[in-house]
């Protein structure tokens, strides 16, 4: 371990943190580092633990240190209080001394909300209409960008964002005084390698003759990219790719646009891929439009998206008869949960992901390494060792399917 370093939560026993850190071999607690408390009136009031021996070293108790703030979703307060918890402990650690603030949150908040009545510079502002939409509402990514610089933090590490080219932008504009210092101010985490281990390593497809019997589908043009290098990483160049176009109209009116193209995944074992599931009413129809078609009825069907927002909800809408598993990771770490997971216990595997965030540290942020050389194809055959799998007793493939061995590129 980097003892310039603390790893810190902005939740007490948070377990997401909790497993950076043991990933990390910090040796003391992530709770030791720091008291999270609040006053009566509910106003939070965190506090550094540290020896404060003479009346020099008062408020540069953290000189010399890197501080990370681990930030995930939790069932006890609401993203809002999150953010304003990260706001405080990371002036907290500046006024303290700290040399850099690292804000590590997998689900990056706000960046859904990525433009506002007068952005223009946007890659979905194509015309009038499409600026209107956003008449009245606020820029709440450029917001939340701005307050966290505000604050103090100087980096912020997320994973596999849904539009990391706008939220880069964002974070260079706002943190454009760490640009002349050619200091990193936003990593986005590329998980496409952790995928493709998985699917690999799990013995779920045919792999043989370099995939011929695999399929990759992107449920929109926004996931074609992430299921491109998910395939290239696999390295299955007999396996195809196929997009299905979605067509919004409204909150959860959606309308599915399949082409000629489906026609590939006929019999093959076909893996959906895409960045999040909230209700899971798009990915259950699209999963039943190509099941129930006979051109396109694939031989079995998985499915695969990085930040689950488990609901009652995605639980009816993934349960679905044709899915026969459904794979995620732990950025929102109430997917753990087996209640919360409810009936889809029995086709749910989680990737946990915490070693792989503690490897970021060390490599992309104290080393300074380039992520995208760093996480390239040369990390597949060893991403195994970067991820965990979580599975209940009550899914069968606990017990029909060990992990195979497979010659990795």
């Amino acid at each position: 371990m980097n003892d310039s370093s603390i790893i810190i939560s902005n939740v007490s026993d948070a377990s997401f943190a909790i497993g950076v850190a043991y990933g990390k071999q910090q040796a003391m607690d992530v709770q030791d580092f720091v008291s999270l408390k609040s006053f009566a009136n509910s106003e939070f009031c965190p506090r550094f633990l540290l020896d404060e021996s003479n009346d020099h070293n008062i408020g540069y108790g953290l000189a010399g240190k890197s501080v990370y703030i681990i930030s995930t979703t939790s069932p006890h307060y609401t993203r809002n209080e999150l953010a304003m918890r990260n706001f405080i402990l990371a002036s907290a650690a500046k006024e303290n001394g700290a040399d850099f603030v690292t804000l590590i949150e997998p689900d990056l908040f706000y960046s859904a909300q990525d433009r506002g009545p007068r952005t223009l510079d946007h890659p979905q502002i194509t015309n009038f209409e499409s600026r209107r939409k956003f008449v009245g509402q606020p820029w709440s990514a450029l917001l939340y960008a701005q307050l966290l610089r505000k604050a103090g933090v100087d980096l912020v590490m997320t994973v596999h964002n849904h539009k990391p080219g706008v939220m880069a932008k964002i974070y260079e504009e706002v943190f454009q005084d760490q640009v002349p210092q050619k200091k990193k101010c936003f990593i986005n985490l590329d998980v496409s390698h952790i995928v493709a281990n998985y699917i690999l390593q799990s013995g779920l497809a045919r792999l043989e003759n370099g995939g011929e019997h695999v399929g990759f589908v992107a449920p929109d043009s926004g996931a074609v990219e992430f299921a491109s290098r998910v395939r290239e990483f696999t390295g299955l160049k007999n396996s195809v790719l196929v997009n299905v176009e979605k067509v919004r109209y409204g909150q959860r009116n959606v309308e599915l646009n399949i082409d000629e193209d489906v026609e590939l995944l006929k019999g093959r074992d076909v893996f959906i891929l895409d960045d999040m599931v909230r209700t899971g009413g798009t990915i259950s129809a699209g999963i039943n439009l190509l099941a129930e078609n006979e051109k396109s009825r694939p031989a079995n069907i998985f499915f695969y998206c990085t930040h689950t927002y488990i609901s009652a909800e995605g639980r009816e809408n993934l349960s679905s008869p044709h899915l026969n598993q459904f794979i995620t990771t732990n950025t929102i770490p109430n997917i753990l949960n087996r209640d919360d997971q409810g009936r889809l216990r029995k086709k749910t595997v989680v990737l946990k992901i915490e070693k792989w965030i503690a490897n970021a540290i060390i490599q992309c942020v104290e080393y300074e390494n380039d992520p995208d050389v760093f996480y390239g194809k040369t990390s597949v055959s060893v991403a195994g060792n970067w991820y965990e799998v979580d599975i209940s007793t009550k899914n069968p493939q606990r017990f029909n399917t060990r992990f195979v061995q497979y010659e990795l590129i």
